[in-house]
């Protein structure tokens, strides 16, 4: 159980109304409500000090405000060593990012998916401990997690900034924004996060041949990350350490996402091992579409007459989207425990066009890019369109993340994916004709033998959910992420 130290840095930012891009201010106030103490188990003794005085003033896009605060650890009865959290915890938010939603092409153009609100930690010698986009963020930050040992009374002094980002580009979709939140010291379980995880892979780099099954252990391989950026982990063919406990419920890591975020498949309300044959890992069969009968059906979201919509906030969600999203949120978005463990992950709905063809609704039938890249080119990627990804607390897993792992036309039972069931993929695969003449939208699924097929989107097959952990989430120590020793999320097991 963790013991609150105390809650008391306030946050609140507020963008005054501008003329122009050029009059844009920001209103700030930071403040601390003084010093508290509080014993844990009358063994340590730990203060955390905002002040008492107040910090007001106004900045111009580019500009930082800062709040200086103290932890000071006492040793007490023979116990030397603490770790604790520092937090961030937002509780309104409204600075977004630029968007299609809110792009204007005819003024000084937005720097779209810009990070335009940073917060920033650094120690008494202006070390920088941890830095971070504030930008639509909500919930709960873990910023630092700190383990001391002392002999006497010590301070460890801490700044934290927030910056204003001047883009240099029209930011005229933040104005009259606020943040507001407090910052947070907890007792903390000393753990280990996905950076120590990456440190102990031993990674491949070669590029394996995904034109055939995975069916031993080959490991993890790093491979460019063209949705994330950086570098992105994946696990691969019959593995055995990618286990994981979170939310009450069994995960397999998929892989450590660029930007350090850990991405999950649900496993069930327990681990199985590979090639196990079960339903728990399914949390319900459904169709990806009850309509079938125009090309847009694949879409996550679809306007007929459209490839895609031009946002992916728009559109008509997909009776599968609305089926997962309501299984999300009764099992994770409910309990915030859980729920502010969850990254805004980036999910690819692929609809892009094969080479050869082009698209339409009602027209001459043609494949996607994914089966291309899949079944000719045996060539997976992670990047995807920018109108094509999503960004969501959860959604299913993409065909060319199944090669990636193992998966391809031939039955495969033994890799990591394999559950004996049929399960869809988020990856829209063809408008073609059926069995009947009918043409029909199409899209990637696992099948029951462990391959990687297609059907069409009013069959009924499974539902597998994926999420992507925080990349702060801590584990407890000594977990290898096998079977009988997950990795298992602190504070939310």
């Amino acid at each position: 159980m963790k013991s609150k130290l105390f809650v008391g840095l306030g946050v609140l930012i507020v963008i005054g109304v501008g003329i122009s891009f050029a009059f844009y201010m920001i209103r700030a106030s930071v403040e601390g409500t003084g010093a508290k103490t509080t014993a844990k188990a009358d063994l340590l003794k730990v203060t955390y000090d905002a002040g008492d005085n107040k910090l007001t003033g106004t900045i111009n896009p580019k500009d930082i405000i800062s709040k200086n605060f103290r932890v000071n650890v006492t040793p007490t009865k023979g116990i030397n060593k603490v770790t604790y959290a520092i937090k961030l915890k937002i509780e309104a938010n409204t600075f977004v990012k630029c968007s299609d939603a809110n792009y204007n092409s005819l003024s000084n153009d937005c720097e779209k998916e810009a990070s335009e609100l940073i917060y920033t930690l650094k120690d008494s010698n202006g070390l920088v401990l941890k830095t971070g986009d504030l930008t639509e963020v909500t919930g709960e930050i873990n910023i630092l997690l700190e383990t001391k040992t002392v002999t006497t009374s010590t301070d460890y002094n801490y700044t934290l900034e927030i910056t204003f980002k001047d883009t240099g580009k029209d930011q005229n979709h933040n104005m009259n924004k606020n943040i507001s939140g407090k910052v947070e010291v907890e007792f903390a379980e000393e753990g280990i996060t996905t950076k120590d995880i990456i440190a102990g892979l031993n990674a491949k780099t070669e590029t394996p041949d995904f034109s055939v099954t995975a069916t031993t252990n080959e490991g993890v391989y790093a491979v460019s990350d063209g949705m994330y950026g950086g570098t992105s982990y994946y696990w691969r063919g019959a593995t055995t350490t990618n286990y994981v406990r979170f939310a009450g419920k069994c995960w397999r890591i998929i892989r450590i996402n660029g930007d350090g975020t850990m991405r999950l498949i649900y496993d069930g309300a327990t681990c199985h091992a590979n090639g196990e044959v079960t339903t728990d890992s399914i949390i319900s069969n459904t169709l990806y579409n009850s309509n079938y009968n125009r090309s847009e059906y694949v879409g996550w979201t679809y306007t007929e007459g459209l490839q895609r919509p031009s946002s992916t906030s728009e559109g008509t969600d997909a009776p599968i989207k609305t089926a997962l999203e309501n299984w999300y949120n009764t099992n994770i978005g409910n309990n915030i425990h859980y729920a502010n463990k969850v990254a805004n992950g980036k999910y690819c709905n692929d609809r892009n066009v094969q080479s050869g063809y082009n698209w339409s609704a009602l027209g001459d039938r043609f494949n996607y890019a994914v089966n291309e890249r899949i079944y000719i080119n045996y060539a997976p990627t992670l990047s995807c369109e920018a109108l094509d990804t999503y960004q969501l607390n959860v959604g299913l897993i993409a065909a060319d993340e199944v090669v990636y792992a193992g998966g391809q036309k031939e039955n495969n039972v033994s890799y990591y994916l394999y559950n004996g069931q049929h399960y869809w993929t988020m990856s829209p695969f063809q408008w073609w004709t059926s069995l009947s003449s009918t043409l029909y939208a199409w899209v990637s699924f696992v099948r029951s033998d462990g391959s990687i097929w297609w059907g069409g989107v009013n069959d009924q097959f499974g539902i597998r959910p994926v999420i992507n952990l925080k990349a702060d989430v801590v584990f407890k120590t000594g977990g290898t992420g096998t079977l009988n020793n997950p990795y298992v999320v602190v504070g939310a097991e």
